[in-house]
């Protein structure tokens, strides 16, 4: 069963990574189209793909296809203080560095040696976070801002309203093929990666974490992985990370567009490192990255993604500016 679910969801991987490459798929950019381009392309195609994730998944759980009440992403326990905060962090992080850490393994496949140190730094963060030297500091938040909740997922009202104002800001002006097929297509994802851990993965005796699309644990995971090979597993998300950067240099090397690009400079290397360490903390903090809160967690109707998304979104935007007007 732990390898059926480690293919599909290294298959999962391999349709992430090459729609993002060949999209352009990414929330930073996302955010900076907004603020400087009318159309906002690439802000449409992660609502689109927001939407579609929205209603797949919403119909595999009506339709009694899939139970979320073992989600990662819906723990009984609302820590608003780790989604506020850690979406802030990462909002900041993903412009330090150029994107979150899905787009980074984006990049690293195209030759990009930056993204390559931004995801290890990344990675170990989330690590040293969740099991690590961080784990107690993360601990201490969660108990003093932590609230219980009486659902563990918002009512569908929400997510109704949700997907009208979404929906409405993609139509209101034609959106490039590229950004349409891609966004779809990555929504669509959310919904296969919880067919992989919710039902293919469905054990009694071995059950599989409940997840779809998130690679903050798995970051951290499949580097752990690599260093321990022999004693670890291949779960859904070291699989999916493998996929991701797989998928991905497909497109690259199919497209001929790999390029080894580096630092300029010694402090270029500080500010990504010191993003990648943001990503890696807040990340953990706000119970995932920009696709697994903005995707995963806003269509599981997940209260934290709720918190988590926007502060990641304001956070970016009020960076992009003060990074715009140091220019100047």
């Amino acid at each position: 069963m732990n390898t059926e679910v480690a293919l599909a969801g290294f298959a999962v991987g391999i349709g992430f990574g090459a729609l993002a490459r060949w999209s352009g798929f990414c929330l930073r950019g996302a955010v900076e189209d907004v603020l400087t381009k009318p159309d906002a392309p690439r802000a449409r195609g992660f609502l689109l793909a927001m939407v579609v994730a929205l209603i797949s998944v919403q119909a595999l759980v009506l339709t009694g296809h899939l139970d979320l009440g073992k989600a990662v992403v819906l723990p009984n326990q609302l820590f608003w203080g780790g989604a506020l905060l850690g979406g802030l962090m990462f909002g900041v992080g993903m412009v330090l560095t150029g994107g979150c850490g899905t787009r980074m393994l984006v990049l690293a496949a195209g030759g990009n040696l930056r993204s390559v140190v931004v995801f290890i730094v990344f990675g170990f963060v989330a690590y040293a976070t969740i099991r690590g030297i961080l784990a107690p500091t993360r601990a201490a938040m969660m108990a003093t801002t932590s609230v219980n909740l009486a659902h563990q997922t918002l009512p569908p009202l929400v997510g109704g309203i949700v997907l009208v104002a979404a929906v409405v800001f993609i139509v209101w002006r034609p959106i490039s093929a590229e950004h349409l097929i891609g966004g779809a297509l990555i929504g669509a994802l959310v919904a296969a990666g919880y067919l992989v851990t919710g039902v293919l993965g469905r054990d009694e005796f071995e059950p599989t974490t409940v997840e779809s699309i998130n690679v903050t644990r798995g970051g951290g995971d499949s580097l752990i992985y690599l260093l321990t090979w022999t004693g670890s597993k291949v779960n859904f998300g070291i699989a999916f990370v493998g996929g991701t950067l797989v998928g991905a240099t497909l497109v690259a090397a199919l497209r001929g567009d790999f390029k080894l690009e580096g630092f300029e400079r010694p402090a270029d290397m500080l500010r990504y490192a010191s993003g990648a360490a943001l990503m890696g903390a807040g990340g953990v903090l706000a119970l995932g990255c920009t696709v697994g809160n903005g995707l995963t967690g806003i269509a599981s109707l997940a209260p934290t993604s709720f918190i988590a998304l926007p502060a990641m979104v304001v956070a970016a935007g009020a960076t992009l500016k003060w990074r715009w007007r140091k220019k100047t």
